[in-house]
């Protein structure tokens, strides 16, 4: 059965392919926020735990993952976006392990104690690679609309996604539908 929820994903308290998305999206659409604030509160409401504002060099630091992670929801042979994401694991350190701190037994992907960037690059890898292996890499994207570079992860039941949002699949669908009668004997 397909995985629905961002915690059945990832089996952790926040949601890394969520995330992924997220932090993707802000640093390099264009309509993203990068800026240390904006990366912090992002964070925040992905319940990653952030300790004061984001400094410059960290944000700096989640950018540079970003723009790491782009490639693998670019990349449209399973086999090349299962190469990239293994690199981009490769880069980040890891030691999965049981935690309770007050929110009951779950997981972490980075060592204990792990500085936010690292949390962060840990979490979203390891979502990506359950989204990967649970559901094929056909399943993270770049929207269709041609006037959108955002990308996308779909975990849903349903057919694959293949834009970022309604709003991208509705303005698609209506021109669709006016160059249809626009080119229909009349």
């Amino acid at each position: 059965m397909a995985r629905t929820s961002p915690t059945e994903v990832t089996g952790y308290r926040n949601d890394g392919v969520g995330t992924a998305v997220a932090l993707v999206n802000a640093v390099t659409a264009d309509a993203g926020d990068p800026s240390p604030e904006a990366l912090g509160a992002l964070l925040a409401s992905y319940n990653f735990k952030v300790d004061g504002p984001v400094s410059d060099d960290e944000a700096e630091a989640l950018r540079r993952w970003a723009r790491r992670l782009r490639p693998v929801f670019a990349e449209t042979d399973e086999a090349r976006a299962i190469d990239l994401l293994n690199g981009v694991m490769a880069e980040v350190p890891m030691h999965p392990h049981v935690s309770d701190h007050g929110e009951g037994p779950h997981l972490h992907y980075g060592p204990p104690g792990a500085v936010l960037v690292d949390r962060v690059r840990a979490n979203t890898a390891v979502g990506l690679a359950f989204v990967i292996c649970d559901h094929g890499a056909s399943r993270l994207g770049v929207c269709l609309d041609a006037a959108c570079e955002r990308v996308y992860a779909d975990v849903s039941r349903g057919p694959r996604r293949r834009y970022c949002s309604k709003t991208c699949l509705n303005r698609n669908t209506v021109a669709a539908y006016r160059a249809r009668r626009a080119s229909a004997p009349a």
